[in-house]
């Protein structure tokens, strides 16, 4: 393919003439991803772009640039560019594409992703495992606020205990 210029996207919105950004060569490049294509039901789609024919790539240059690359020329006579992305783009460009092989890319140039956290709320702190009597149960039971668990109530009486005496 060679060298690709890369210019303004302004002159869509202002009618000026595009400013030459810069340049890539995708031959060169050290990383080139496309998207992942999911099935939509009744045929597979770009993940990002939503394209059936059409289709992004992401580039990482020699130069420690990334490129995102658009192509929807075959699909609806739509456009082609290309375009510079920031470190924080290409990582959400990366995580949204959602495959094994972005995952790592990201690993590589950002760090591990992060897992998914699952619902709940935030720990408190260690677990600390206590046998109760059926008597002191319900001693607890009794001094528990309306709609306090178990483990709150205890957290609260502790809170509320005196502290200790130096002798």
């Amino acid at each position: 393919m060679g060298r690709v210029n890369i210019y303004s996207r302004d002159e869509e919105f202002t009618g000026e003439r595009p400013a030459l950004l810069g340049w890539y060569d995708p031959d060169t490049a050290v990383e080139a991803i496309r998207e992942a294509r999911e099935w939509d039901g009744n045929n597979h789609r770009g993940v990002l772009s939503g394209g059936q024919v059409g289709y992004e790539m992401l580039f990482r240059t020699k130069g420690g640039r990334w490129v995102r690359y658009y192509n929807f020329v075959n699909e609806y006579n739509g456009p082609e560019y290309s375009e510079f992305y920031t470190d924080d783009q290409a990582k959400d460009w990366l995580l949204r594409n959602g495959t094994e092989e972005t995952d790592a890319i990201v690993a590589k140039y950002f760090g591990d992703v992060e897992e998914e956290r699952g619902p709940g709320r935030p720990g408190i702190g260690g677990a600390t495992n206590i046998r109760l009597t059926d008597e002191q149960r319900d001693k607890l039971g009794r001094v528990a606020r309306e709609g306090e668990s178990l483990a709150a109530t205890i957290r609260r009486l502790i809170e509320e205990a005196p502290e200790p005496v130096e002798a």
